[in-house]
Formats: structure tokens, sequence, C-alpha cells
């Protein structure tokens, strides 16, 4: 009697259309690729007037009196307000005065000291290493070039921004945070939402000589006018120049529209038993 040879029943046929098109038989899009409604140098230069009409003289509100404790602070913003990081940082900065401190510092301790700040494990490892590493490589100083400071654990493009403009008056870069992040596609100047993608489309858009207070005042407008759920455009100076004006206010929730009451179940029908057999 002879075997059936290996691997002899057919493969089964696939679905009419459940087939994926290999990626050469794909026609490319026709459509074009999706740009900032407004991204134009008119644009910009009449939002940034307002911007610093609004905003004249305003700078990072973490408190600091130099760029390792504005380093510091910005690692702990992470996740956290602003206002509540000032109020961990005056004890945390009397104990780590500086790097050397700092590098130093039992990890215990150290996450007792900034346990309100959120994530306060990870930040507390981060800002071990990063002292650590600032003291080994850089003399115990805060470097002042853009890869330095993202070589840094705990350290990326944001905070280095932050430090480098607000610290060392050096404009690398366009700080981008959760506000700008908002409030940039609002007013028609980027599609873009990684915040790396959207530093560069600004980069093009505003003059160098501007991204330090421009990225500052941005993000006062985020946080004070342009807010994320309800934003006042009722108060805004650049109202007039927003495509999105007054499209993002949330409105009134409308009121519960009373439920019909549920037809009740239908009741069970009844079976007949069956007839007992006869005795013998």
């Amino acid at each position: 009697m002879r075997s059936r040879p290996r691997n002899s029943t057919p493969a089964p046929k696939p679905r009419q259309g459940s087939a994926k098109p290999k990626p050469g038989d794909r026609k490319p899009s026709s459509q074009p690729l999706k740009k900032a409604t407004h991204a134009t140098g008119e644009h910009i230069s009449a939002l940034s007037q307002l911007l610093a009409e609004r905003w004249p003289a305003v700078r990072v509100e973490l408190d600091h009196t130099n760029a390792y404790q504005l380093l510091v602070a910005t690692i702990l913003a992470a996740q956290n307000t602003d206002k509540n990081i000032n109020t961990i940082t005056p004890a945390l900065f009397e104990k780590y005065p500086d790097a050397r401190t700092l590098a130093h510092a039992k990890q215990g301790e150290l996450e007792q000291l900034i346990f309100r700040s959120g994530f306060y494990r990870n930040k507390a490892t981060n800002l071990i290493a990063m002292a650590t590493k600032v003291v080994a490589e850089h003399g115990g100083e805060i470097p002042n070039t853009m890869e330095a400071l993202c070589a840094l654990p705990g350290v990326a493009r944001k905070t280095a921004n932050v430090v480098l403009g607000n610290t060392m008056n050096i404009a690398v870069g366009i700080v981008v945070d959760t506000h700008i992040s908002r409030v940039a596609p609002r007013l028609g100047l980027t599609v873009q939402h990684d915040p790396v993608k959207i530093e560069n489309e600004l980069m093009t858009l505003v003059p160098k000589d501007q991204w330090i207070a421009w990225g500052n005042q941005m993000i006062h407008h985020g946080r004070y006018v342009c807010l994320a759920k309800s934003p006042l455009c009722d108060q805004c100076l650049l109202a007039p120049l927003c495509p999105s004006a007054f499209a993002d206010v949330m409105p009134a929730k409308p009121a519960p529209v009373p439920r019909k009451p549920a037809k009740p179940a239908p009741k069970p029908s009844k079976t007949l038993e069956p007839k007992a057999k006869a005795k013998a």
C-alpha cells in the first residue's frame, strides 16, 4: 500500500478580497501632503506682534537662580505643574545646591524630597545619574550645547531648549511642550503631532532671534488663555488671526434625554410535563 507523500494536501485557496496587495502593486496616493493652513511669514509676524503685546517680558515659571537649578526643576516638572515643582525645589536645592552634592545623594533620601513631583523613583534615578555625568564629563558645570545636554539622563530637546534659552540665552531651537503642541495646530501653524516635527516646522517660520521669547510667550498663552478644554477665545488677542477661534469651546452639556421604560421581559412559556407512564 502506497503511503501518501508528505505535504500532499493542497493549500486552501485565499478568499477573494482577503489577500493583501504587494508593495509594488499599490498605487501612489494622488492626494497632496497636508500643510498648515496659515503657515506664512505674514501670519507669523502678526501673531508674534500680538503675543509680544500680551506677554511682553515672560520667562519660564520654574524658580531658579542658575542653569543647574533650572535643569533639575525642568526634569522634575515632567507630568507635573511648575507651581507644584516650585514648592518642592527650595528644600531640594538647600540639601543639594550643585551637581556635585546631587551626584552623591542617596536614592531614598532624594525620593522623599521629590515625592510630590510624581514618578519620583524614576526622576530620582535620572537626577543622580545626570549629576554624576555632569561631574564626570563637564567638571560639575551644566553643558551649553544641545548635544551634550541631550546626552544627560532624563534630558531631551524640550528640557535642553528650556535651559539653553532661559539661563544662557542660546537659541538652538524652540521649546515645544504640551501647550505649544496644542496651540500651534489651533493657530494653523502645523498639522504635526510629534513635538520634534512641530519644532522643526516652527523653526522655519519664526525668526531665530525670536525663538526664546516666542516659545515662552506661546507657553504662557496656552497655559492661561488657549486652554485645553475650554479656550478663552473671547479674551484672546489672537482670535482675529486664529482659524480655530471659538471652534474648540466646549458646548454646554445638553440635558439628558429621559429613557423610555424598558419593555417587560416576556414570561417563559409553560412546558407540558410528560404524562406519567401507566403502571404495569
